[in-house]
C-alpha cells in the first residue's frame, strides 16, 4: 500500500503527544502510528519485532489510546477527521467515528467508558462513548488543541492548546470547561505525576516543562534545558520522567525531586513521543525522520535496541503489557 501523499496539518513535525503507561498484561505489545504510512505497526516487545501491520484508509495517523482492558485501540485520523477503532484481538477496524477537524490526540477514561479526542483545527474536543462508538458531546476549548490527558481519578480532562498557550480543564461530569490555566508558549504533550498531584506540560516553543498543581493550576516549578520538547512520560514510581527533544535527537531524563536533567539519551532523528513500560524498566521512543523505534534501558540510560523501518514517519507509541 502506498504512503500518504499529503498531510492536511502539522506543518511543523516536532509535534507529538503523551503516550500513556497502561495496566499490566501477559502480552507485552506496543502500537506505533505511522503518520504518512496509513498504517499501525504492532510491536512484539518480547522479540522486538513488528509482528503485524494494520492498514487504515485514513492518512495523517497521529494519536493513539488503548482501552484499559487492552481490547480496543483508538487511532486519530487527521485527514479524515475521524477516529478508527481497532480490535486488538483481530487487528482489524471495527468502527470509524466522525469527530472534529483534524483530530490529533486521544485519551481514554480510567474506567474505559469514554474517549476524549483533541481536534486541533476545529478547536474542540469530541467525547466518544466506547460502548456505542458514537460522539456524545462536543466541547469548545482553546486554539489548536494538541494534547489531552485524564487526571488519575478520571474527574477531569486536561487539554493543551498550542496556540493559546494554556490548558483547558474539562469536568467529565458536566462535559464543560471549568477552568483555563496559563502555560509556557507552545504547550503540547503532558503527563500526570503518579501521585496524582501535578501535571507536567512540555512547552515546545520555550523549551521548558511546566509543573502545574492540579488543585488550582498554578505553576509550582519550571524545568529547563530541553530542545523543542514534545512528549512526557513518567516512571511508575514517580522518581523520574522522560522528555523527548524534537530538535536534538535525544530524550532527557529528569529527576522529579530536583527538577534537573540527569541524562540525555541519543535517539533517532526527530523523536516525537515516549512511553514507559509498566514495570519502569524500558522507555520507547518514536523517531519520525528516523523511521524507527528506540528502546531505552531506564536503569543505565542506554539504547538497548533500535527497531529500524518501523514505519513511515512513526508518530506516537502506546504500550500494553
Amino acid at each position: 500500500m502506498n504512503a500518504c501523499s499529503s498531510i492536511t496539518i502539522f506543518n511543523i513535525r516536532i509535534f507529538a503527544f503523551l503516550a500513556t503507561v497502561l495496566a499490566a498484561s501477559a502480552q507485552p505489545y506496543g502500537y506505533v502510528s505511522n503518520e504518512m504510512g496509513n498504517n499501525i505497526s504492532v510491536i512484539n516487545r518480547a522479540t522486538n519485532t513488528v509482528s503485524a501491520t494494520i492498514f487504515l484508509s485514513g492518512c495523517g495517523l497521529s494519536g493513539l489510546a488503548i482501552t484499559p482492558d487492552g481490547s480496543n485501540l483508538y487511532v486519530a485520523e487527521q485527514n479524515k477527521s475521524s477516529v478508527a477503532v481497532i480490535s486488538t484481538a483481530s487487528n482489524s477496524v471495527i468502527a470509524t467515528v466522525a469527530v472534529g477537524s483534524s483530530p490529533v490526540q486521544i485519551a481514554i477514561s480510567p474506567d474505559g467508558s469514554t474517549a476524549y479526542v483533541a481536534n486541533q483545527l476545529s478547536n474542540n474536543v469530541s467525547v466518544i462513548s466506547t460502548s456505542s462508538h458514537t460522539v456524545i458531546a462536543t466541547i469548545p476549548v482553546g486554539t489548536k488543541p494538541v494534547g489531552i490527558a485524564f487526571t488519575l481519578d478520571g474527574s477531569r480532562v486536561l487539554v493543551s492548546n498550542l496556540s493559546s498557550a494554556n490548558i483547558s480543564v474539562i469536568s467529565t461530569s458536566s462535559k464543560s470547561v471549568t477552568a483555563t490555566w496559563p502555560t509556557g508558549a507552545g504547550p503540547i504533550g503532558m503527563a500526570m505525576s503518579p501521585n496524582g498531584a501535578s501535571a507536567y506540560v512540555a512547552n515546545q516553543y520555550v523549551n521548558t516543562v511546566s509543573v502545574h498543581n492540579l488543585s488550582d493550576g498554578s505553576i509550582s516549578s519550571t524545568v529547563t534545558g530541553f530542545s523543542a520538547p514534545n512528549s512526557v512520560a513518567f516512571l511508575p514510581n514517580g522518581t523520574q520522567f522522560y522528555v523527548s527533544n524534537g530538535n536534538s535527537l535525544s530524550v532527557a531524563v529528569v529527576s522529579t525531586s530536583s527538577g534537573q536533567i540527569v541524562a540525555k539519551v541519543p535517539t533517532g532523528m526527530l523523536p516525537t513521543s515516549v512511553a514507559v513500560s509498566s514495570d519502569g524498566s524500558m522507555a520507547y521512543v518514536t523517531n519520525g525522520y528516523g523511521y524507527s523505534l528506540s528502546e531505552i534501558n531506564t536503569s543505565n540510560y542506554t539504547v538497548k535496541m533500535t527497531l529500524a523501518k518501523v514505519g513511515i514517519y512513526p508518530f506516537s507509541v502506546v504500550l500494553y503489557h
